[in-house]
């Protein structure tokens, strides 16, 4: 018998033998990072990326709502497709096709925000049930165009892989649930706001730690690198920030204002977006004098730091393009409490700056009045402010308070005041020759200045005395 051709297919079936006895290649089913998951959100109107993984060079497609597209997973196995013109309110499936099928159920398109900061952002309405107005709230919550994404806090995260969340439809089981992770209070108030206001949903992104300054936040800070940039660069309409007790105690209110102009720079430059809004919260009177009186460095606060604070975040305003701050310093306040319980104002005045400026409504008054010039005029100075709406008034009908006139000697004292429709003529008899007026000048100020539409004015100082002069009757040495 001829052997030959069976010594001649001995090496191909000995070949074929061993590579069905070795292991086959993994094959990786396309993946998502957490936020893209059920109830999730889509920026509507706008570019709304979807990304993940699978294998390097898989073709990878993705639908929603009648639009597909189609990506390519690089040769690190990351692909990316980018919807476009979604219509508000559209809810759909979001599917997801490779060597796999991923289905992400109840997606939403609307109007998506990222809300950041320390503890008086991430406080929730569990933790804030005694103000005003939750329990009613709470029971008319339940509301599916109106989401959360909680980003859990992971020190070691570093990557959208890594990055843990879930998505919540609001509602008073889902906003009350969870003390550590739960949804952001001030967050909830904006978007059911702002969902009521344009009748759109609206979803938000909420990456919040407790007690941490903005350097937290700044680039190679942790809150950045862990809980923010894995989130870029999800489609969204803007920011919302509310932040600064910490900086209060570390004596930065001279510097905070190009701290903030320079992470606001940065996260817009991780969005690829120099234009996305930047809205914030000035923070809440506190006594941080009598209630904080020592800090780690073993010095004094002062009284005034912390209106040399919202000094900073007032001048932030103008260095910081499309940018507002709700101003929140009349009564919803407690000065024994660092957390102020009623979230429900400055979402809700946060929800305002962006009905103005983000969305148009010229027929919203955003803010409160804010300082525009000082002019004297004999033996007072005239005040003119901006947003004053339909004229100045006061909280209570009061004479207006919280404002202090010095003459040259730097001595202020208490003033008197008569308001006209955009400005205040400020005076005292002690003061016969007035070189300079101060408003809210004080961690306790909480005056009664408003404009009709009930917004209250920022407090101001027209001087530029260094705070360290021993006339202003102040020893701190911010300057």
């Amino acid at each position: 018998m001829d052997t030959a051709p069976l010594r001649s297919t001995f090496p191909l079936l000995l070949s074929l033998i061993c590579s069905a006895a070795l292991p086959m290649p993994a094959r990786s089913d396309i993946t998502l990072p957490a936020y893209f998951s059920d109830h999730m959100m889509l920026q509507a109107d706008a570019p709304a990326p979807v990304w993940g993984w699978a294998d390097p060079g898989e073709a990878v497609s993705a639908s929603f709502a009648g639009q597909t597209q189609t990506a390519q997973a690089n040769e690190k196995g990351e692909w990316r497709v980018t919807f476009t013109s979604l219509k508000p309110g559209t809810n759909s499936p979001l599917v997801l096709k490779g060597k796999n099928t991923l289905t992400v159920q109840d997606v939403l398109a609307g109007e998506v925000w990222l809300a950041s900061g320390q503890s008086n952002m991430h406080l929730n309405l569990s933790q804030v049930h005694r103000a005003p107005g939750v329990s009613e709230a709470l029971a008319t919550s339940a509301d599916p165009w109106v989401r959360q994404f909680t980003v859990i806090r992971n020190d070691k995260a570093r990557s959208a892989k890594e990055l843990a969340g879930f998505w919540r439809i609001a509602n008073k089981e889902n906003l009350t649930a969870d003390r550590l992770h739960g949804d952001s209070a001030v967050a909830y108030f904006f978007a059911r706001e702002t969902r009521r206001r344009l009748n759109q949903p609206v979803g938000i992104l909420h990456a919040s730690i407790g007690a941490t300054p903005i350097e937290t936040w700044s680039k190679g800070g942790g809150g950045f690198e862990t809980m923010v940039k894995p989130l870029a660069p999800y489609g969204i309409r803007g920011f919302l920030w509310y932040q600064g007790e910490s900086n209060v105690h570390r004596f930065t209110g001279s510097r905070y204002t190009s701290l903030l102009s320079e992470n606001v720079a940065f996260w817009r430059s991780t969005w690829g977006r120099n234009d996305l809004p930047f809205l914030y919260v000035q923070i809440a009177p506190n006594r941080y004098s009598t209630k904080n009186a020592a800090p780690s460095n073993g010095r004094p606060i002062s009284p005034l730091e912390l209106p040399l604070f919202w000094e900073a975040q007032s001048a932030a305003l103008k260095t910081i393009p499309h940018s507002g701050m709700a101003v929140i310093h009349d009564s919803i306040t407690d000065l024994d409490n660092i957390h102020p319980e009623n979230k429900r104002v400055p979402g809700e005045r946060l929800a305002l700056l962006a009905a103005s400026q983000v969305y148009g409504d010229k027929s919203v008054v955003a803010s409160g009045p804010f300082f525009q010039s000082a002019q004297p005029e004999g033996a007072q100075i005239r005040i003119r402010f901006t947003s004053t709406g339909s004229g100045l008034a006061t909280r209570n009908g009061a004479a207006p308070d919280g404002f202090q006139i010095a003459g040259e000697d730097r001595q202020f004292v208490p003033a008197e005041v008569t308001l006209e429709k955009d400005s205040a003529l400020v005076r005292s008899p002690k003061v016969p020759k007035p070189v300079a007026v101060r408003f809210a000048w004080h961690e306790e100020a909480r005056p009664n200045l408003m404009n009709k539409e009930g917004l209250p004015a920022a407090p101001f100082r027209t001087d530029s005395w260094l705070m360290d002069d021993p006339r202003t009757s102040d020893h701190s040495t911010a300057k």
